[in-house]
């Protein structure tokens, strides 16, 4: 009986995810090659014309068509040394400000339902509008960001791991709406 419990731990070890290793987005973990995402998602494909994020990290596959509260998206899945990065989902076109912030309210309500009340939020009116709402799920980080461009907006959904030693990410220097005086 004894041996029969060493197995059956062994195997569970054995199986065992490894350390670190963080579901970032629908099953798609830090660390993957472009070829395990790729199977995971077998509709993504690489990109005529990468894009790259500041980190140097590379956008290997893109996949098309994606709902998420209602509004269609294209995921990009951005692949350093360490293998997959991050996986952003970018609301397709750059739809009208209200539009945009319509699939912003709908996404952050989504994520709302699901995780609770988020870690962090910002919202910057000067010297154009951005709003970031921010979640710690599962050791990863899932960032909702909304920003007027002109009369249109971009609206992401961002999800990343970073090593432990990792310095942290850029940040713009505008007044926030708590630090500004009127």
């Amino acid at each position: 009986m004894g041996k029969m419990l060493g197995a059956v731990l062994l195997g569970l070890c054995l199986h065992a995810p490894q350390a670190g290793a963080q579901v970032l987005w629908d099953g798609a973990s830090y660390g993957m090659s472009p070829a395990q995402v790729q199977q995971r998602f077998p509709r993504a494909r690489p990109p005529d014309v990468p894009d790259e994020l500041a980190g140097g990290e590379v956008e290997g596959l893109r996949l098309p068509d994606v709902q998420r509260a209602g509004h269609v998206f294209t995921v990009s899945f951005f692949f350093g040394h360490d293998g997959l990065m991050q996986v952003t989902m970018g609301l397709d076109g750059m739809p009208a400000q209200a539009d945009g912030m319509q699939a912003f309210e709908a996404v952050v309500g989504e994520l709302e339902a699901a995780q609770g009340k988020p870690h962090s939020s910002d919202w910057t009116h000067a010297p154009f509008q951005r709003r970031t709402v921010q979640w710690m799920v599962d050791g990863a980080t899932v960032k909702v960001f909304y920003m007027d461009v002109g009369a249109a907006s971009i609206v992401n959904v961002i999800h990343q791991a970073r090593p432990p030693d990792a310095p942290p990410g850029p940040r713009l220097e505008t007044a926030t709406r708590e630090q500004r005086v009127d």
